[in-house]
């Protein structure tokens, strides 16, 4: 039927010229010359469509019938076309309509000589060609988009005939087409494996091409290699009661398809912030897996409409791209049920410090990751549900942005900081001694919905303070509490002085410390530093430090003193033992004296 129609469309061909002008022109010379300048500026309006390559321009309201179509026709602002009736349109023409302008498709039938299409087939993709022609040995020749190669071990079963390992760019079998014959293939092919067209030659000598669009299955899908023409819509765009074969059809603004048929037109690109009405309508073919493609906010209202079905969705919503705006230079990000597939992320910020503008992340590293909303093949809705948490690890602690992930081109993730305060700076009295200890009680705040265990540093006149335990206090602070932490503060000049003390930041958060804490800080009130002034008393450490040293000092006379009576004791009592040992011995003693006279000592 096809080709009946596309054989008489080709007897209706006709070409249209340019409406005469010349008996105007003749009628007056300022006349022709105002008609040329509006033709240069405007161009011309023709009753029916260029079929010779041409250009028509449109820019009032024009109604057409049937007609070839070769080249180009732009709707201006302002201008609209009816077309209706039998239309053939040739490879690479184009339609534009721009802001302002419309095209009305009312009962038109769009056909294209050079629309080819493929069905991909998958393992268990089945054909149904029921002719009903009285001829049980009929030819039938299967012919395929690429030369099968023996690894893609595709078979055929044709009533429930199988052949195995089937190779080259065609196969051909014996059919009867009396009855409805039944195709089953299955392959193991990771390519893009499929038949272009089915020839069918039977006892009348005749000869039957049906095209991969044509034919009735299950299982796969019609892929279009290329469309025909285009339709670039900037206005507005409607088709009602009308068939289209072989179009790219662009919606940057509305387009609405009602009780339509569409052929190897898909995919429909509908621009962010368009929309697209498919009402009553049917699509068969796409050049890619999706019907109807969505381009981030775009709009759509899909009623009582069916797609090509099988592995190609009705429709999708494709984000253009997949950023994170993030209020951290650095941080950690982890995305789950990511996209089409439910993808897992697990990437990471390094921005630079003092460009906010680098603190960002692309979670959309593929089509499939970007597509977030979908209606598929068998008209079940789905829609991404991801999640994505962003991390920012300080030794305050660690700082979460946990969220839905955000179904926009770009989006802000604010991670949640806690909201500080230093309340009030004390010091203990107005007046103190230089170079001695002052005591400070600093109070500090946190009314956000985080811990935090911060930094803090002290100030004088902009050079730091000397506070040693500043380093070591307990300045962590939960959700919801203010506490009073004491400091000591030594000060080694005279004069009054105030105490300024903020927050000290790691290097992650210090470019958004404004977002945590007042960065000026708090200061106290001013404190008197003097020298301490020369006393006539001395004062009571010294004293007790002399005392210390006279109880010492006598304690070491006092031992010595008893230790020379103790050694002269000793001493004396050996002296008089030794005597009184010498005596006893010497009256126990006899003296005899020898002949000179010289004493002898004699023993017992």
């Amino acid at each position: 039927m096809q080709s009946d129609g596309k054989t008489s469309r080709t007897n209706q061909r006709r070409i249209h010229g340019w409406p005469p002008v010349g008996s105007v022109m003749r009628t007056a010379s300022f006349l022709a010359i105002l008609m040329l300048t509006s033709i240069t500026l405007c161009g011309p309006v023709l009753a029916s469509p260029p079929s010779q390559g041409g250009t028509v321009t449109i820019t009032e309201s024009v109604s057409w019938t049937d007609g070839t179509f070769d080249g180009d026709i732009i709707i201006k602002d302002g201008g609209t076309l009816h077309w209706s009736g039998d239309i053939m349109i040739e490879q690479d023409a184009k339609i534009t309509i721009e802001e302002g302008g419309t095209l009305h498709l009312d009962a038109a039938n769009i056909q294209t000589e050079n629309a080819a299409s493929t069905l991909v087939l998958y393992d268990g993709t089945e054909i149904e060609i029921d002719e009903n022609i009285g001829d049980t040995t009929a030819t039938m020749t299967v012919f395929f988009n690429i030369d099968v190669p023996e690894e893609a071990y595709l078979n055929l079963t044709i009533d429930e005939v199988t052949t195995n390992d089937i190779t080259g760019e065609s196969a051909t079998f014996t059919v009867d087409l009396s009855q409805v014959v039944n195709i089953i293939a299955d392959h193991h092919y990771p390519f893009q494996l499929g038949i272009t067209h089915i020839e069918l030659f039977h006892s009348n000598a005749e000869l039957m091409m049906l095209n991969a669009a044509e034919l009735t299955q299950t299982g796969g899908f019609i892929f279009w290699n290329q469309a025909t023409f285009s339709i670039e819509n900037h206005g507005t765009f409607a088709m009602d009661q009308s068939t289209i074969m072989g179009a790219n059809i662009t919606c940057e603004g509305p387009c609405s398809i009602e009780n339509s048929d569409l052929y190897g037109s898909g995919p429909i690109h509908v621009a962010d912030g368009s929309s697209l009405e498919f009402i009553e309508s049917t699509m068969l073919g796409s050049r890619t897996d999706e019907d109807i493609i969505l381009h981030d906010q775009a709009s759509i209202e899909y009623t009582n409409s069916s797609g090509t079905g099988g592995y190609t969705d009705a429709w999708i919503r494709l984000l253009s791209k997949r950023e994170l705006v993030v209020n951290a230079p650095v941080a950690t990000v982890l995305g789950t049920g990511i996209g089409y597939g439910g993808a897992t992320i697990n990437t990471v910020i390094y921005g630079e410090l003092d460009d906010s503008s680098t603190w960002t992340v692309n979670i959309g590293t593929s089509e499939h990751k970007r597509i977030v909303e979908w209606l598929d093949g068998n008209g079940v809705y789905g829609e991404e549900s991801g999640t994505v948490k962003v991390t920012v690890e300080t030794n305050w602690g660690n700082f979460v942005a946990d969220t839905i992930a955000p179904r926009t081109a770009s989006a802000n993730i604010d991670v949640v900081y806690p909201q500080l305060s230093i309340d009030k700076v004390e010091p203990e009295a107005v007046t103190a001694d230089t170079g001695r200890s002052h005591g400070v009680m600093i109070t500090i705040s946190n009314t956000g919905t985080v811990a935090a265990d911060p930094n803090l540093r002290c100030y004088v006149d902009g050079v730091e303070a000397q506070i040693p335990s500043i380093t070591t206090a307990n300045w962590a602070v939960e959700p919801g509490e203010t506490k009073d932490v004491p400091v000591t503060w030594y000060h080694q000049e005279d004069g009054a002085v105030q105490l300024t003390c903020k927050f000290l930041y790691p290097d992650v958060l210090e470019p958004v410390s404004n977002l945590i804490a007042n960065e000026e800080g708090t200061t106290s009130g001013e404190v008197s530093f003097t020298a301490a002034e020369e006393l006539d008393e001395l004062p009571i450490i010294l004293y007790a430090v002399i005392i210390l040293f006279v109880g010492i000092f006598a304690a070491v006379i006092a031992i010595q003193s008893r230790k020379e009576i103790a050694k002269d004791y000793i001493a004396e009592e050996t002296h008089v033992d030794l005597e009184d040992s010498s005596q006893e011995e010497s009256e126990d003693q006899e003296e005899w004296l020898d002949a000179d006279g010289n004493p002898i000592i004699g023993s017992d």
